[in-house]
């Protein structure tokens, strides 16, 4: 493999990313594409080769507060991206305890940070640095955890999240090839030591593959793999966005209207997802059990039962034992993993919480035709313990909170919408 000697040309990065648009004019004036920049030598390729390609781009470096140094490797980096002509913030997280699984814990607050961030921004694409590498080694793992077909696609060039695109415009280029380009310009980057403990499982997978660039095809036949894998998911999940559209209805209320003809396990397991506002579907085994034969139940934090006087269908509605308790409300506060709220910024009480309706529903005749079951899952506004406004149902206790409102948005939408890079390796 004579080419993963090769630097990354400005042309071939321009082509892999313009492939991932359609992108905005390159204007100052509107909000910047962000780079999730870690110091490493991926991303801060990745930011060099962006910086060249556009010039309104901002990176966001993220100090996980993990190491001694952390700190000083993001004021490092911060200076390094200054050096390129690249604006750059770094954001601390002050959340992380010591403790099992903490790299998982790390990544989950370190993308929640990165969107809250872009929102703030107006910023709607997110630019990451993963290779082919990373993407051979997630495939790798998948297969050895007996993923199926969807999971051993891997990593998507685009991922459409509510709020924001995930892109990742390195996926078909070689991590030697970043490291050798970035060498070719004179620059130097940050090495996490943590990458060598082996402790962790991806850094065993990375160093078992690490000879195999030269001296194997292994490398090769996990990405085409992978490709092969991605088109076939590509095509179901346009085949599921055709399905949804003919057979579920999706309430802002936060709960499905469903038929169960031509239902597969994969698209029950998707809306139970959505309605839980679980990032997993549960187990394959009990829901196919479901798609053979539907009765009610409760299953993965979701109750599933007959519509009654709503429809021939099925209802799906958040389980109420589960609901999250009261939370501070806030603009943009997730709540339930499933609601976003929305209010003005001097509208900030201490005292102001979201939470579910429950029992309050007995108060108002008002009522929209919903059953009981999911009146009580409806999310409300509360001052202590007095109820201040049920948007859903247009219910507000006085002119000051009818600006406030309450948005479904659960973390994985009904139907994905991935973008897999069909490019072979570069």
């Amino acid at each position: 493999m004579d080419d993963i000697l090769k630097p990354v040309s400005q042309d071939e990065f321009n082509s892999c990313i313009e492939s991932l648009g359609p992108w905005g004019n390159d204007d100052e004036k509107l909000p910047p594409i962000v780079l999730a920049v870690s110091g490493g030598a991926d991303s801060l390729c990745l930011a060099l080769l962006a910086s060249r390609w556009r010039r309104n781009v901002f990176a966001l470096i993220v100090d996980h507060g993990i190491r001694s140094n952390s700190a000083i490797e993001a004021a490092l980096t911060q200076e390094r991206l200054k050096d390129l002509g690249i604006e750059s913030k770094v954001l601390t997280l002050d959340n992380l305890k010591p403790g099992a699984a903490l790299e998982e814990r790390a990544r989950i607050e370190r993308y929640k940070i990165l969107i809250q961030t872009c929102c703030k921004m107006g910023s709607i694409d997110l630019l990451l640095g993963h290779h082919a590498g990373d993407q051979a080694e997630t495939v790798l793992m998948r297969i050895r955890a007996g993923s199926g077909e969807d999971g051993i696609a891997a990593m998507a060039a685009i991922t459409d999240l509510p709020q924001i695109r995930l892109i990742r415009p390195l996926l078909s280029i070689a991590p030697q090839r970043l490291r050798i380009t970035l060498r070719q310009e004179g620059i130097i980057w940050v090495e996490d030591p943590s990458n060598q403990d082996l402790k962790f499982q991806r850094n065993q997978v990375r160093k078992e593959l690490s000879s195999a660039w030269a001296s194997s095809g292994s490398v090769s036949i996990l990405l085409h793999r992978s490709r092969e894998e991605s088109k076939k998911r590509m095509k179901k999940d346009q085949d599921q966005a055709v399905f949804v559209t003919e057979n579920i209805l999706i309430r802002s209320e936060g709960f499905a209207y469903f038929s169960t003809k031509g239902m597969d396990e994969r698209t029950l397991g998707a809306l139970i997802r959505t309605i839980s506002g679980s990032v997993y579907a549960p187990l394959k085994k009990s829901i196919n059990r479901l798609v053979q034969s539907m009765r009610k139940v409760t299953l993965g934090g979701v109750q599933i039962m007959p519509a009654g006087r709503l429809g021939n269908g099925w209802l799906m509605i958040r389980e109420t034992t589960v609901i999250e308790k009261a939370k501070m409300a806030r603009p943009n506060t997730i709540w339930d993993y499933r609601f976003r709220v929305i209010m003005p910024e001097y509208d900030i009480s201490d005292k102001v919480t979201i939470a579910a309706l429950g029992k309050a529903y007995k108060q108002f005749s008002c009522r929209e035709g919903l059953p009981v079951c999911i009146l009580k899952t409806l999310p409300a506004f509360w001052h202590n313990d007095k109820l201040l406004a049920i948007p859903h149902l247009g219910i507000y206790s006085d002119e000051s909170v009818k600006e406030w409102d309450i948005v479904f948005q659960p973390r994985q939408s009904l139907t994905q919408s991935h973008l897999f890079s069909t490019t072979k390796l570069a």
